[in-house]
């Protein structure tokens, strides 16, 4: 499969470039370099300047056909030179494909919490493990606990219960289900319950 053909298909609209691509036992291997402008510190927003080093990333994607796809990102770390910044270094984030502390791409996190928010934990995960995505139901869980809380009050609210931990800690999930979005996670012990929700 073509470098440009791959470049198209999984970076359209994104400052990437494709530099190599392996097929290894079904998974497609795509070695790719950021190609964005300096970004901007997470702390005090100034654009930077000067590169510190490259760093190699690697994050699942979406299946490309019936391969897999996991992608090696090399990404620059960058200095901060503000000197009133508590962030001496940060490390760039391609928009529309990597964020911050996460193992696969935006648009794969995308689809997981999607079919989260439609079948919950054990469902999801079967359906995951059908269309070739790695995740377990505690990873699709997580994800829809990450979502924002919306400022308005759902109207119909779709609960959930889960166990963290099978007898000893359990959660419930709320979910505005008209705009399919997590409202409050809430984790207790067996032995007392105490939750208490507040609006926002």
């Amino acid at each position: 499969m073509a470098s440009k053909t791959i470049e198209d298909g999984l970076f359209s609209g994104i400052d990437v470039r494709v530099e190599d691509v392996s097929d290894s036992s079904g998974i497609l291997m795509v070695g790719a370099v950021s190609t964005s402008r300096p970004g901007r510190c997470p702390n005090c927003r100034k654009q930077a300047r000067r590169v510190h080093s490259t760093y190699q990333r690697t994050l699942d994607e979406r299946p490309l056909g019936s391969h897999g796809v996991i992608i090696r990102l090399r990404v620059r770390r960058y200095f901060c030179d503000r000197r009133s910044c508590s962030r001496t270094t940060f490390v760039e984030q391609v928009p529309g494909l990597s964020a911050r502390c996460r193992r696969s791409s935006t648009g794969l996190a995308g689809w997981l919490r999607s079919i989260a928010i439609e079948l919950g934990g054990r469902s999801a995960a079967r359906l995951c493990r059908r269309l070739r995505l790695t995740a377990g139901r505690t990873r699709l869980l997580r994800l829809l606990t990450a979502l924002s809380v919306q400022a308005r009050a759902p109207r119909v609210l779709g609960v959930d219960e889960f166990a963290f931990r099978k007898g000893c800690t359990y959660g419930t999930v709320l979910v505005d289900v008209e705009a399919g979005r997590c409202q409050r996670s809430l984790k207790f012990g067996s032995g007392s319950l105490s939750v208490a929700l507040h609006g926002k």
